[in-house]
C-alpha cells in the first residue's frame, strides 16, 4: 500500500478537528494533501496567498513547492519548516496513523525582519508575478508575525492536537 492510498473518514475527521482547533488558537490555517494528485494549494485560504494567487505563474510556483515540500516530508517523515516562494515560512507534518497517511502543510508567516524588509519584497513580488503592489502592501500587514519560539510552539502545537484528536475519537469509539 502506497503513501496516502487511504484515508478512512474517521482519520480525515480527526485531522480536521485538530486543524479547527489550530486555527481556534493559533489564527494560522492548515491543510492535508495525501498524494500527488491532492496538490492544491489554490486551497489556502489565507489573505496573503489569494492575493498572490491571482498570478498564474505565482499559483503554478505554489503547486511545484507544495509538491516537493509533501515529497520531502514523506520521505523524511519528520516535519519540515521551510521558505516557500513566496518568501513566506511554512512547515508540513506527516501524521502516520496504521493505514493512514498524510501531509498537513501550515499556511505561512513572517518573521519580524522580513517585515522590515516587506517594501523590497513587494517590489519582487510584483516584478517576477506581476501582482498589485497595493494589493500585496495590505496582504503583508495582515500576514502573522512570528518569532522563532513562537513558530517551534505552533509547530508543537498542531503535532499535539493531530496526535490528541487520534487518541481521543478512536479511544471513545464503540461499536
Amino acid at each position: 500500500m502506497e503513501w496516502g492510498d487511504v484515508m478512512d473518514l474517521e482519520f480525515k475527521y480527526c485531522i480536521e478537528k485538530a486543524l479547527n482547533d489550530y486555527q481556534r488558537l493559533t489564527g494560522l490555517r492548515g491543510y492535508i494533501v495525501m498524494d500527488n494528485e491532492d496538490i492544491n494549494s489554490a486551497s489556502e485560504r489565507n489573505y496573503f496567498c489569494k492575493c498572490l494567487k491571482t498570478s498564474t505563474k505565482a499559483l503554478q510556483e505554489c503547486e511545484i513547492c507544495t509538491l516537493e515540500t509533501f515529497h520531502a516530508v514523506k520521505n523524511a517523515q519528520k516535519e519540515m519548516t521551510y521558505c516557500c516562494h513566496a518568501g513566506l515560512i511554512k512547515w508540513a507534518v506527516p501524521v502516520k496513523d496504521g493505514a493512514n497517511s498524510c501531509v498537513v502543510m501550515a499556511e505561512g508567516v513572517v518573521s519580524s525582519k522580513q517585515l522590515e524588509e516587506s517594501r523590497d519584497w513587494i517590489r519582487h513580488l510584483k516584478e517576477t508575478y506581476d501582482v498589485d503592489d497595493k494589493v500585496m502592501e495590505k496582504a503583508f500587514q495582515v500576514v502573522k508575525v512570528l518569532n522563532q519560539s513562537e513558530m517551534d510552539a505552533s509547530i508543537q502545537l498542531l503535532k499535539d492536537l493531530i496526535r490528541f484528536h487520534l487518541h481521543y475519537h478512536r479511544s471513545t469509539i464503540t461499536v
